[in-house]
């Protein structure tokens, strides 16, 4: 999926490929699941896509004896190193699965709700179990004394707390920034 004017995005998607076929023995691809590659591109509005960078990834096996439940299951997300070439070109925040279909078919999976696509598949978001749960903070910051060695020469000795300056209703700083300032 390409996601418009964006250098962070978040595609907030499951992602099902269905009915894989892989060559082993059901408990050798437990014990050692395939390796997953992810790329990533940028795609621009005219020529070709540039690569980004991959990452790699093995999945959490289920097999279709085992129970889909905790503590295995969902997966939790896990941050995966980019890298381009011998470099690191950022984080992939993700979580990989690898489903068993046993004999009893699909039925035995977890279901699969929403709108479909009808070349790609479902397009669904990110399940309940492993979306984090995000909320809202403020942060406010501190600064009683700055010991001698560290103040401010130019200001007559007396130390300013400069990281926290016109940041007051920014979304930063609040009361804490407000009567620091009035001190320095």
């Amino acid at each position: 999926q390409v996601l418009n004017e964006t250098l962070c995005p978040t595609w907030d998607q499951l992602l099902v490929f269905e009915s894989v076929e892989l060559y082993g023995e059901p408990q050798e691809l437990r014990d050692d699941p395939p390796i997953i590659v992810i790329e990533i591109y940028d795609q621009d509005t005219v020529g070709k896509a540039d690569f980004m960078g991959r990452t790699f990834a093995k999945p959490v096996v289920k097999m279709s004896d085992e129970p889909y439940c905790p503590p295995r299951f969902p997966p939790p997300l896990e941050y995966f190193q980019i890298y381009r070439g011998n470099s690191t070109a950022g984080d992939l925040l993700a979580a990989f699965e690898l489903l068993q279909i046993g004999p009893g078919g699909k039925s035995d999976l977890p279901p699969i709700d929403g709108p479909a696509d009808a070349e790609r598949g479902p397009i669904l978001p990110v399940p309940l179990g492993i979306r984090p749960v995000l909320s809202r903070y403020r942060v406010e910051v501190t600064a009683p004394e700055i010991p001698e060695s560290r103040r401010d020469v130019s200001r007559g000795g007396r130390a300013s707390p400069r990281g926290l300056e016109g940041q007051q209703g920014s979304g930063c700083g609040g009361r804490a920034a407000a009567s620091l300032k009035k001190r320095a």
